[in-house]
């Protein structure tokens, strides 16, 4: 097994796209799986290194990675030393990271004897889900969509963030992380974001 972790892949919007990649070396063309983590998420958390063994056992070429906003570095790829970054990531900034990904792995010559470019399948987690059903839909590149328990409405996610009024007046709003107890941001551009790209980012057209 071929395992390379925490290489730095350059995204569109100046901040480092933290990368993992699974294979079988053996010069045989494999299906390509692209992995897109969740809310809060990265792509060390819980069972994912296993997970990416498993499917690498069974001759997938699995990616994984962190969102360039995700808040982690390369450095610190597991926590959230970046919470400007955090405050300022969106569901574009994510659908452009994942197409990043999916231009790097179709343009990589490392790779052209081991993976199988007719064959680019997506999978997502929680919030995550949601991105790889968008990218899914909007690029021809990509066979096959799966959902590990993604959402399917992300206007009604805003909710969880309280009155739209006064997050707009104080220009930013704070959650919880359960596991290293930071106040962790949403700046108010993440729901101008996603108000101005509300078409693009409706789950369920992307789905029909």
């Amino acid at each position: 097994m071929k395992i390379t972790k925490n290489l730095i892949l350059t995204g569109k919007h100046e901040k480092p796209i933290v990368t993992d990649i699974f294979y079988k070396s053996d010069n045989i063309k494999k299906p390509v799986l692209v992995f897109s983590h969740g809310y809060k998420g990265f792509k060390d958390w819980g069972a994912w290194d296993l997970m990416a063994n498993a499917f690498a056992t069974v001759n997938i070429f699995f990616v994984k990675f962190n969102f360039s906003h995700n808040g982690g570095t390369p450095e610190q790829p597991v926590d959230f030393p970046d919470l400007e970054a955090f405050g300022n990531n969106n569901y574009t900034k994510e659908l452009d990271d994942l197409a990043t990904i999916i231009d790097w792995i179709s343009t990589n010559t490392q790779f052209s004897s081991e993976i199988d470019l007719n064959n680019i399948s997506l999978m997502g987690h929680s919030r995550g889900g949601g991105i790889v059903i968008l990218k899914g839909q909007e690029d021809s590149r990509i066979k096959n969509v799966i959902s590990l328990a993604g959402v399917s409405d992300y206007g009604k996610r805003f909710t969880a963030m309280g009155d739209l009024d006064t997050w707009k007046t104080n220009g930013v709003t704070y959650v919880i992380n359960g596991r290293t107890k930071q106040k962790m941001p949403h700046y108010y551009q993440f729901y101008e974001d996603f108000i101005e790209n509300q078409e693009r980012l409706n789950i369920e057209r992307a789905t029909r």
